[in-house]
């Protein structure tokens, strides 16, 4: 620990140059973990605020819940332990009709129709009452400068929408989500005449009974992964962030067994001096861990830091489980590398080294 230490102390710049690598290398394995992570979650963070078990299309709609027509009898077939509820799916592209440039204020979203007592109520929002035209949206919109109280129209349809509160991190495959009534839903999907009581799906709560051959249900886990090119964009960054992983932790450990390797002659004065081999190698691993231990925390503090600036720019979330993973792989790269390097050192004769 002594010699560890001494060692730092004494030579700042040199180590100060080695930690200033390794945190700029976690910080770059960091960012992009969270920046992956972030863009699949805003693929999905409507669907997880729903804390669903199941959800249920209609098999010839080929996975696609926009395609998906559902009918009360569907919704009365559906038995289930727990609770369930209808929901309306539709892409919609709004504006902002008080915009000095309307086309400039357009914005991709989804129309999410439910009931007023459905569980797919955002829980921040559960006082709120759907009626006609009001709507809640995601706080996305806030950046759009949209405040209670506004209307907004869509495109191809000469409705308004009046927003009556926000919810946070509801999005669709990316887009904001709108929450409206039901019946306001299916006035918007198939028009005011003669409007049909259909719908796109229904969320189960609980365990459902065997379900009738024109309908099929999905783990809530099994319909994300049916999310277009959800799966692709997981299964890309998941590759690129492992191999990433991998490489810099093995460089890492090289950048480790160099550095004790230089030290040889060093290690040979103390191996004469007759210093144990135990003493040399624990200095070697502490300093390793120091090392490790400044530039890790170094470079995740600064991605926390660049993600709360920028989150409202970029999609960044924080993903404990990745973060542990990625500090763990660090820290046994360096410490292999260190054992590794102090393996060699240990077995060298003394005389020899000081020669040398």
């Amino acid at each position: 620990m002594f010699l560890a230490f001494k060692e730092l102390k004494y030579s700042k710049t040199k180590f100060a140059l080695i930690i200033t690598v390794i945190f700029l290398i976690s910080y770059l394995v960091y960012f992009l973990t969270s920046l992956a992570s972030g863009l699949a979650s805003s693929y999905t963070n409507a669907v997880e605020k729903w804390n669903s078990d199941q959800v249920i299309l209609t098999v010839d709609a080929n996975d696609n819940m926009m395609m998906s027509y559902m009918d009360q009898e569907d919704f009365e077939s559906v038995k289930t332990t727990g609770s369930k509820a209808k929901l309306g799916l539709f892409p919609a592209v709004i504006n902002n009709p008080s915009a000095d440039n309307i086309l400039n204020s357009r914005l991709n979203v989804y129309f999410l129709g439910i009931d007023n007592d459905s569980f797919m109520k955002p829980d921040e929002l559960k006082d709120l009452t759907l009626t006609g035209n009001q709507v809640i949206v995601d706080e996305e919109l806030k950046k759009e400068g949209y405040e209670i109280g506004d209307l907004f129209g869509v495109t191809g349809s000469t409705q308004q929408f009046e927003i009556i509160g926000f919810s946070k991190k509801t999005t669709y495959q990316t887009a904001p989500v709108i929450y409206m009534n039901l019946d306001t839903w299916q006035t918007y999907r198939y028009g005011s005449t003669n409007t049909p009581d259909l719908y796109s799906g229904i969320v189960v709560r609980g365990q459902t009974d065997k379900l009738p051959s024109d309908l099929i249900g999905y783990t809530t886990k099994d319909y994300i992964a049916t999310l277009p090119g959800y799966t692709a964009q997981v299964l890309t960054f998941s590759v690129m962030i492992v191999f990433l992983i991998i490489i810099t932790a093995f460089v890492l450990g090289i950048f480790i067994y160099v550095l004790t390797i230089q030290k040889t002659s060093m290690f040979g004065v103390m191996k004469a001096q007759g210093i144990s081999n135990g003493y040399i190698g624990g200095s070697v691993i502490i300093q390793t861990f120091l090392l490790v231990a400044f530039g890790v925390i170094f470079g995740l503090g600064l991605t926390l830091l660049t993600g709360a600036l920028l989150s409202d720019v970029i999609p960044f979330a924080v993903n404990l489980m990745f973060y542990l993973v990625i500090t763990a792989a660090f820290f046994v790269f360096a410490l292999f590398g260190g054992l590794f390097s102090v393996s060699a050192v240990l077995k060298i004769d003394p005389l020899k080294a000081i020669g040398g």
